[in-house]
């Protein structure tokens, strides 16, 4: 990738995108970074996890040297993403998300942020899915209470607020929707844990980054578009099987026994409800309920 690059000045940062199905987005994602930080890019590197429908040519059409990936199946947002990482030799990578649009001088900014700090391991934006609306894109350390506050105060009253923050700010962990992160840090953790399929392998990441010692920092001056969910919205019922299985293994390796049984607790719960649902109103996949069935009992300890 030594001549992957765009034009400009001092080209810092390596690219990477996970597509799973959302070339259209891609596209737009592309041509904003285009527009926006061109002159700090020398890399850009896309990896499709097996999309039925994929142009490379179109992406070209944007960046003549883009390096593309192809898998012949969905191996999972966290291999998918260390497959690019192999690619990348730039000091600083951008983890972004094809449903995302730059604002101008966005990623300059994150940047600025990083280099200004060794301390630094990770930065991300404040992102939007227009309309002056906010999401919840970074939070505190992961329990059962934070995710409860997540889902009934910080994602219905909290993001209002957001886009009056101003000041940097310490924080637990970012969404790698979008993630500029430092090749130093990311070396010492040595990328995505590959048991995370889809969703948690973000909060994980910057978990392990903060037990090395790194910093992960909130830059809400920087201002990104994130549509979200385009990639899922085709699979609800297996997307809500993969959020729960990723939630209990983050839940093994970060939080108390206590507090994997209670969330066991409650998947029994959710499972007695999807079953009520498939018998009265057959809304519920069989392979769904049999592999939420046996995500209860799983033991992570086996898997090596």
């Amino acid at each position: 990738m030594k001549n992957n690059k765009l034009p400009g000045s001092q080209p810092e940062i390596g690219v990477l995108y996970v597509n799973y199905e959302d070339q259209a987005h891609l596209e737009e994602s592309l041509l904003s970074l285009k527009e926006t930080a061109a002159s700090l890019i020398s890399q850009v590197v896309v990896v499709d996890n097996g999309s039925a429908h994929f142009d490379e040519d179109r992406l070209k059409a944007i960046f003549s040297q883009i390096k593309c990936i192809f898998n012949q199946e969905n191996v999972g947002f966290a291999q998918a993403n260390n497959q690019g990482l192999a690619e990348l030799s730039t000091e600083f990578i951008l983890l972004v998300n094809p449903d995302t649009k730059f604002k101008p001088g966005a990623l300059e900014l994150l940047l600025n942020t990083l280099k200004n700090d060794p301390r630094i391991g990770a930065v991300g934006p404040l992102l939007s899915p227009g309309r002056d609306r906010w999401q919840v894109s970074f939070g505190p350390r992961l329990n059962l209470w934070e995710e409860f506050r997540q889902k009934f105060w910080r994602n219905i009253i909290y993001p209002r607020r957001l886009g009056k923050l101003s000041q940097n700010r310490h924080v637990g962990w970012l969404s790698a929707a979008c993630l500029l992160i430092r090749r130093q840090a990311l070396a010492e953790i040595r990328g995505f844990d590959e048991k995370f399929f889809l969703y948690f392998e973000d909060i994980d990441l910057c978990y392990r980054l903060r037990q090395r010692g790194w910093l992960v920092i909130l830059v809400p001056q920087a201002r990104v578009y994130h549509w979200g969910g385009t990639s899922t919205a085709r699979h609800k019922a297996w997307t809500r099987y993969h959020y729960r299985r990723s939630q209990l293994y983050f839940y093994w390796k970060h939080n108390s026994p206590f507090e994997v049984n209670l969330l066991r607790l409650y998947l029994k719960i959710l499972l007695k409800w999807l079953k009520m649902k498939q018998f009265f109103w057959r809304k519920e996949d069989g392979q769904i309920l049999t592999a939420f069935n046996q995500l209860i009992g799983e033991n992570f300890a086996d898997e090596g």
